[in-house]
């Protein structure tokens, strides 16, 4: 495609707002080099080194994923997934699943959003997906926090460890996107959405269901996906009401809250407790489902006696929960919930 690397400059500036730094100009340049030249024949070189693949590396909010989102929009024949989606399908061994990896492999170009590994079988997955797509020569684009380097340390099997992510690091040309300013950070909270440190947060809370529920009454919803079925309490049609330690203490994954938050426009949380090392599933829980409610645009009412900035004290974790952080402040902006209501 020509002039792709002008093309993604100008989808983040007219449809993001964000006017390209140096360092996003050199990935969308680096991007553009990569698809021009990858086909099923050839491969990508840069200098000595064989590369088949792009790491976007950067902090929270500097705009790695919409550069993706930006790319999927506009470059035919891409497939985008987020990293826990690819990572469920790969568990799978459903028909269903198989029939998706087999459609993805007949694309042009494969980005694959916020790479997070916390688990040894996850990374084993991965690189075998990466193995099987270097194969047929499909280029992948990938975003994520984390050197490749340090993306997973295992203490049983160390060794084996360090050779996988060798491995991905031999595929992939890192192409680290540096700013110290959060984009997500410099808009303004709506204080009827997000009620921080708010003694009358269960009224106001009240006073939302009431505006914009389309049952004046709550009913138990049933929610179904192949390998599990759960019911949650509180259901208004459009708008569900949960209560953190209630929700996030049930045994949910990345795919459960995909199936609420695509039945459900609003979710008012109430309760929203502090986190620390001790809160490992609450945590996994809680990131996974602003990362869907975020990626699918849907409302959060969220309830806390505390900051923002305290959900999480804990030090293992501290990265990923940063991005759910500047997540979460885009989202409570009255610019999103007015995008988005």
């Amino acid at each position: 495609m020509k002039n792709l690397s002008l093309k993604l400059q100008n989808h983040l500036q007219d449809n993001n707002n964000i006017i390209p730094n140096d360092c996003q100009i050199n990935a969308s340049n680096l991007i553009e080099k990569l698809l021009s030249r990858s086909n099923r024949i050839n491969l990508f070189y840069f200098s000595k080194d064989v590369k088949f693949g792009i790491y976007i590396l950067g902090s929270v909010g500097v705009g790695k994923s919409v550069l993706l989102k930006a790319l999927s929009y506009i470059y035919p024949f891409s497939e985008i997934l987020h990293f826990s989606d690819l990572i469920f399908i790969l568990q799978a061994k459903n028909q269903q699943n198989k029939n998706f990896l087999q459609k993805i492999k007949k694309k042009k170009v494969i980005l694959i959003d916020e790479l997070y590994i916390n688990n040894f079988t996850s990374l084993i997955l991965f690189k075998k997906f990466v193995d099987q797509i270097k194969k047929i020569k499909i280029p992948i684009i990938m975003s994520g926090n984390k050197k490749l380097s340090k993306i997973y340390a295992d203490k049983v099997n160390p060794k084996l460890c360090e050779e996988l992510i060798n491995d991905l690091e031999n595929n992939f040309l890192t192409v680290n996107i540096k700013s110290k300013i959060d984009y997500r950070s410099k808009k303004k909270i709506n204080q009827k959405f997000f009620l921080l440190k708010d003694s009358n947060s269960i009224s106001k809370q009240n006073l939302l269901i009431k505006k914009f529920a389309e049952c004046s009454s709550p009913h138990e919803g049933i929610f179904k996906r192949k390998g599990n079925q759960f019911n949650l309490k509180k259901f208004y049609g459009n708008l569900i009401e949960i209560d953190f330690f209630d929700f996030f203490s049930k045994n949910l994954i990345f795919q459960d809250y995909e199936l609420i938050a695509k039945k459900v426009k609003i979710f008012v949380l109430r309760n929203t407790e502090q986190m620390n090392e001790d809160s490992k599933n609450f945590l996994t829980r809680f990131i996974s489902f602003i990362d869907v409610l975020y990626e699918n645009k849907n409302i959060l009412s969220i309830a806390t006696n505390i900051e923002l900035e305290k959900l999480y004290i804990g030090k293992t974790n501290y990265k990923e929960f940063q991005r759910t952080l500047s997540r979460l402040k885009e989202m409570g902006s009255t610019t999103y919930i007015k995008k988005n209501l």
